[in-house]
């Protein structure tokens, strides 16, 4: 239950502020998650990011620059966000939700069902943050995502404050496996490549598992890079392996594991299917 709730004037202030409240204390911006019933979210202390103007989409030649309280609906109504990111805010169904949940907060969760993070893991973005030096300075940083994903120890309580999309040609695609609209998905999994050459290089694939966390194949990324496959369902049939799967209500192991090895399959054709056409949608 929140006991305090802190409002800030800037993101300096709003880091000083978690960093000062110790255990228990958390950013909120959305609530779609702290203040959520069962959430397993949870927070003594929060500090608002409401008033931190952290919101809104610019751009410049072709490279996308989305604040962190951007909602999802914003970001669904904006004429210069990349189509392959709009198809993965659609994925929340909840139009009272998508007015609510902020990119950065989908981010920051990592949830095993995450909306955005392995399109956003596809697309090669790149994060803006804020922090407070071992010195108390307050200081900013741009980074890889796949820096921000795979060193969490490191980035914990820092402050997400853009989400920068600049690889504009690049080709992205996303497939997401749910019961229903409103259930929480079995898989999320996204394709990304530069495909300038003719042939899919710079790959990254990334796909959220419930029970399991968000990961990159990178041995399918590799594979795919080198030429190891001779098929698209070859590339599948690697998608699977050193990845512990565990049986939930969103689908059993064995699930996971069919539905990984056809999506990478689909999601590779359609990633050369682009490239026979001379584009990256």
């Amino acid at each position: 239950m929140i006991g305090e709730f802190i409002r800030t004037a800037s993101p300096e202030e709003s880091l000083l502020a978690l960093h000062n409240g110790g255990d228990g204390s958390l950013f909120i911006a959305g609530g779609t998650e702290i203040l959520r019933l069962n959430s397993l979210v949870s927070a003594q202390k929060v500090v608002t990011l409401k008033n931190l103007n952290l919101a809104g989409i610019e751009e410049e030649k072709g490279i996308v620059s989305i604040g962190a309280t951007t909602t999802f609906q914003e970001a669904l109504e904006s004429e210069v966000v990349p189509d392959y990111l709009k198809e993965a805010l659609k994925f929340c169904g909840s139009l009272t939700r998508r007015n609510m949940a902020t990119i950065g907060g989908n981010v920051a969760l990592k949830r095993d069902d995450s909306y955005l993070l392995p399109t956003l893991l596809a697309a090669k973005a790149r994060l803006i943050l804020g922090d407070i030096a071992s010195d108390g300075k307050y200081g900013e940083e741009n980074i890889p995502i796949r820096e921000y994903h795979s060193f969490d120890d490191h980035f914990n309580g820092s402050l997400i404050l853009r989400i920068v999309l600049n690889k504009p040609q690049r080709f992205v695609s996303t497939l997401r496996y749910a019961r229903t609209v409103q259930s929480p998905a079995a898989l999320t999994i996204a394709f990304g490549a530069d495909i300038s050459s003719g042939t899919p290089h710079d790959v990254r694939i990334a796909a959220a598992i419930k029970g399991t966390g968000v990961v990159r194949l990178i041995e399918v990324e590799n594979g795919i890079m080198e030429g190891h496959y001779a098929s698209a369902e070859d590339a599948g049939a690697q998608a699977s392996r050193n990845i512990a799967l565990t049986d939930d209500i969103t689908g059993s192991a064995a699930y996971k594991k069919y539905m990984l090895t056809i999506s990478v399959g689909e999601l590779y054709k359609k990633c050369l299917d682009a490239i026979s056409k001379g584009g990256a949608q």
